[in-house]
């Protein structure tokens, strides 16, 4: 297992997470399952851009019955994020191409453990509106991270822009990420005014020695120059 896998996000910047809408009864955890089939096959995509994974695979990794996993990769065929093959059991993400801007480092090994499992995949009860918000959020992340800076800087009016969770669910939403180890929350500088703070997140398992304290040095010297200067 890598550290991280390529996730193609193009279809995430043209705002497509949008179509991963909550409903109630079974088709709200059948969208959860998507997004969780979804990080899945990218897990395990090889250098052929395919994935060769069985639903007692699947299943075991994060949980799924098998009616859910079918139901899932059924929503994911159909909005075209990806394609069954002929061979039994091979999947192949749609739109994947390194050569372009249109893909983002998604957390892999870190995220597993020692029993090839996804812990916390598996806790969730596919049950919660949050717990779909939690998923759409976190691969947003994914698409939207400053690959310089090793951070996101998203407002609330943009995450609601580009995933349509609802302004006051994403507080829920970052808690199950953070409670659970995906993400780190930081404080930054925002530039309001000199005093005004931002919130800026980071991804686990992604380049953890560019932090706020290899990359944060650099950005407030800069700052103090440019004010120094002007």
């Amino acid at each position: 297992m890598r550290k991280w896998v390529p996730l193609p996000t193009l279809w995430i910047e043209e705002h497509g997470l949008k179509d991963f809408a909550w409903a109630d009864g079974g088709e709200g955890a059948d969208t959860i399952a998507s997004l969780i089939c979804l990080m899945l096959i990218a897990h395990h995509t090889d250098a052929f851009g395919l994935a060769r994974l069985t639903y007692d695979k699947v299943g075991t990794i994060a949980g799924l019955s098998r009616a859910k996993i079918c139901n899932g990769l059924e929503i994911l065929e159909r909005k075209g994020l990806v394609i069954k093959s002929d061979q039994r059991s091979v999947l192949r993400l749609a739109r994947l191409d390194t050569t372009s801007r249109g893909w983002g480092m998604l957390p892999a090994k870190g995220l597993y453990t020692a029993t090839g499992r996804v812990t916390f995949f598996r806790r969730l009860h596919l049950r919660s509106r949050t717990e779909l918000d939690a998923l759409k959020l976190y691969l947003l992340f994914v698409a939207r991270r400053d690959v310089t800076r090793n951070v996101v800087d998203l407002s609330y009016d943009k995450i609601k822009e580009y995933s349509g969770i609802n302004r006051k669910k994403i507080p829920d939403a970052l808690t199950i990420l953070a409670v659970n180890g995906l993400i780190r929350s930081e404080r930054q500088r925002s530039d309001i005014n000199d005093y005004a703070t931002a919130n800026s997140y980071r991804l686990s398992f992604l380049d953890a020695y560019r932090h706020g304290g290899t990359t944060g040095r650099a950005e407030i010297n800069n700052a103090a120059a440019l004010r120094e200067f002007w």
